[in-house]
């Protein structure tokens, strides 16, 4: 089978293979082979074998965010990923990394199955074709040495065409640096820009339609194309009140996008903000 996907660093299929999480019944739905890129491990939550994978799932998450993060209990990637969705990532064999990186993963004495370098979690909502964003982590920079760049977001434009997603839905901080990975798929409609349901009120809620030129784009394909639009607002990823005023203006029946990635303005993170008109879909 040939890869049908350039990227910015096609290293990273050099060093990775492709693993997913999913059980059995919901295997079916899955594209096995996204771009032509098939899957090498088919991992069973309802194993009791796959153990120490789940352990190093854990691991890998807890290294991408550390103790400032919000950091996954087990019972998390059951009862959220697992069961009703898939994890998707990439991963190699135990016995193609180093005594110091196994010792980083806390990789068992004998084990000799995959080890995850990324993984992308969405969850599968009411509307069909429609899915929310959960969680998505990457040892590129734990692992410099390897020249993994653009694991991150490699690892996502891939997971949503294995799971054949069509409208993508998103929550993250305006403070997280994780906007520059979700803002290479496109201009992102804002759903909410100050979020009192979520434990951080400081959360936007984005959503995207899916394409294949916007996957091919964001994993960073020379020949894909996408349209930014210039941005009429700029969002200090601190300003509260802003957020606020932003939100009513949402709730008043107002559109809005985010048109690319923050970037520094005086010592300050600004995000680029499109008003769109009356608010659609």
């Amino acid at each position: 089978m040939t890869r049908t996907l350039t990227t910015r660093n096609d290293v990273i299929f050099e060093q990775l293979a492709p693993f997913v999480v999913t059980t059995p019944a919901n295997e079916g739905q899955l594209e096995m082979a996204p771009f032509g890129i098939p899957t090498r491990w088919v991992v069973s939550p309802y194993a009791a074998g796959n153990g120490v994978f789940f352990q190093l799932l854990q691991k890998l998450d807890g290294l991408t965010f550390g103790p400032e993060g919000m950091p996954m209990d087990k019972w998390v990637f059951y009862n959220c990923a697992e069961l009703p969705g898939f994890i998707y990532g990439f991963a190699v064999e135990a016995a193609a990394m180093t005594a110091v990186e196994r010792e980083l993963m806390e990789v068992p004495a004998g084990y000799a199955g995959p080890v995850p370098f990324s993984m992308y979690i969405a969850i599968p909502m009411h509307e069909a074709g429609a899915w929310f964003g959960h969680n998505l982590a990457s040892l590129n920079r734990t692992f410099p040495h390897r020249r993994l760049d653009g694991l991150g977001t490699v690892t996502k434009a891939v997971a949503l065409e294995a799971f054949k997603v069509r409208r993508f839905v998103g929550a993250t901080q305006w403070t997280s640096k994780a906007l520059y990975i979700h803002t290479r798929f496109g201009p992102l409609a804002l759903r909410t820009t100050w979020t009192p349901a979520h434990s951080t009120a400081a959360t936007l809620t984005y959503q995207f339609d899916v394409t294949r030129e916007a996957l091919r784009y964001a994993a960073g394909d020379p020949a894909a194309r996408l349209a930014f639009p210039e941005p009429d607002i700029h969002l200090d990823a601190t300003d509260v009140n802003a957020m606020q005023a932003l939100q009513a203006r949402i709730e008043a029946g107002e559109g809005f996008e985010l048109v690319g990635p923050p970037s520094m303005q005086g010592g300050r993170v600004v995000h680029p903000i499109r008003a769109t008109g009356p608010a659609v879909g």
